[in-house]
């Protein structure tokens, strides 16, 4: 229930490491061909067969830099320093900052990191044409510059381009193995990737739980205090949990050291959330993935995860506040949209419920969940609760339809077991629905009443006595007046 966000790797001055959540779109200058960021392709990451870094045991190469480039850059990061520490980010201060750092580029070309600045400063924004640009520009530059190629990575990233984003986090890497944002990421995206597999036996999940614990240990050798380091290195030791239980208090005791270092951080209440509900603690479970949320109001995940277990306590007004607050902050996430739909049929609203699977089947028409809901929402909400049989027995055929449809689709054998039953006992309701109706059109029709007789419950003529009397009593005498 956790997604993964990617962190960006920021210059050594004027540094600000955390989440970034920039899309990128870059268009050629001659109409119209798409980046890679935007869903074209992306360019491979420069060959590096040289390291940033002296080798180990060797001093590092002095390098020259002018007094007049050094107080250049030095003014530019100052602003960009003290614009993040306030929070004052936007379009106007973030062009302001890429123009400082453009100057510095300007008068000193060789100062790669202002060029690397110029891209921070526009992504502080989203100006995601104008980000990617300028770190192009100083890779072509530099082609060994890991904060650029690490932070393309991300972008990419963003873009869906999974295996892309692995080639220029792993190019980073090899230009710089300090690089705490590009590790921690490609430790991320293996998390992902042992939860696909599932299985602690595999031998590539222990090839990639290798390598992640290997990646975040070189993180916490570089930043003993990295909050994200400890927490992506929590989730990945719950993984397996079902086979080795011993896995979560390990998983436990690196939660807790980042809590020692912030535990404000949101993506780390999110994963105690995960634990807790690995522990079964669904009261403590939904406390953290508050927390989360209160941390950081845009962390979708956590949103979600409050959603689904406050559907679980059938707090369906809560789900629905937040999982409809995901939807406006992520438009396309499946999860939401089944989940929205559990709530709004526990609030009575079928014609929202069906509306929002449906929507969730538009999203990925390959997962399966929507197909369920909608099958359990005809046949449990809609076809049971009819009173024309008649049209019942067309719902119920489009339960089953939802059903079969889900049965075909990539999904846990028992879920398919349970479709599958449904659906024999659909087809027996249907034969019930059937028999009864065909019983009740061939009764014979009620006798005709003889001529002359009144029909039934209705006295004979004049024997009624007059209106306004009580029966069997003679009416009031007549008045004298």
């Amino acid at each position: 229930m956790m997604m993964f966000q990617p962190i960006s790797d920021a210059a050594r001055r004027g540094r600000s490491r955390g989440w970034v959540s920039a899309l990128l779109v870059l268009a050629a200058a001659c109409g119209g061909a798409q980046s890679g960021a935007k869903g074209g392709r992306v360019p491979p990451p420069p060959q590096n067969t040289r390291s940033e870094n002296a080798p180990p045991g060797k001093a590092e190469v002095k390098r020259e830099v002018s007094k007049d480039a050094k107080k250049d850059y030095e003014a530019a990061a100052e602003f960009f320093t003290a614009t993040d520490k306030a929070h004052g980010w936007n379009d106007g201060t973030c062009r302001q900052a890429a123009d400082r750092f453009a100057q510095v580029v300007r008068a000193h070309s060789d100062v790669v990191e202002a060029q690397f600045m110029v891209g921070l400063s526009y992504h502080r924004c989203g100006m995601v044409d104008d980000a990617e640009k300028a770190y192009q520009q100083a890779i072509r530059s530099k082609p060994n510059h890991g904060a650029s190629l690490s932070n393309l990575g991300e972008l990419y990233y963003r873009a869906g381009k999974l295996s892309e984003a692995r080639q220029y986090w792993d190019s980073a890497i090899k230009a710089n193995g300090k690089l705490i944002g590009a590790r921690i990421n490609v430790a991320s995206l293996e998390l992902e990737q042992m939860r696909k597999i599932g299985n602690p036996k595999d031998a590539t999940w222990k090839k990639l739980e290798e390598d992640a614990r290997f990646n975040l240990s070189n993180v916490l050798g570089v930043d003993s205090d990295n909050v994200a380091a400890y927490t992506v290195y929590g989730l990945v030791y719950m993984e397996g949990w079902q086979a080795n239980k011993n896995r979560l208090d390990l998983a436990k005791l690196l939660l807790d050291e980042a809590k020692k270092r912030n535990d404000k951080y949101a993506p780390l209440q999110n994963a105690y959330g995960l634990l807790y509900m690995h522990k079964a603690s669904l009261n403590q479970a939904l406390q953290a993935f508050t927390a989360a949320v209160e941390a950081d109001p845009k962390f979708i995940e956590a949103r979600v995860n409050v959603g689904l277990v406050t559907l679980g306590f059938r707090k369906y007004d809560t789900a629905k506040e937040m999982l409809s607050k995901v939807i406006e902050l992520s438009p396309k996430n499946y999860d939401a949209y089944i989940g929205l739909g559990i709530a709004l049929r526990g609030l009575k609203d079928l014609d929202g419920a069906e509306a929002m699977y449906k929507k969730a089947k538009d999203v990925d028409p390959k997962r399966g969940e929507a197909y369920y809901n909608l099958a359990v929402l005809y046949k449990d909400f809609r076809a049971s609760k009819n009173t024309d049989l008649g049209a019942s027995i067309g719902t119920y055929k489009q339960a089953k339809d939802y059903f079969q449809q889900f049965m075909t689709m990539a999904a846990e054998q028992a879920d398919k077991t349970e479709a599958k039953e449904q659906v024999a006992l659909i087809d027996k309701t249907v034969t019930q629905i059937q028999a009864f109706m065909k019983a009740q059109a061939n009764q014979p029709p009620p006798p005709t009443p003889p001529a002359g007789t009144s029909p039934a419950g209705t006295p004979p003529a004049g024997t009624q006595p007059p209106a306004g009397t009580p029966d069997g009593q003679p009416p009031a005498p007549p008045s004298n007046n």
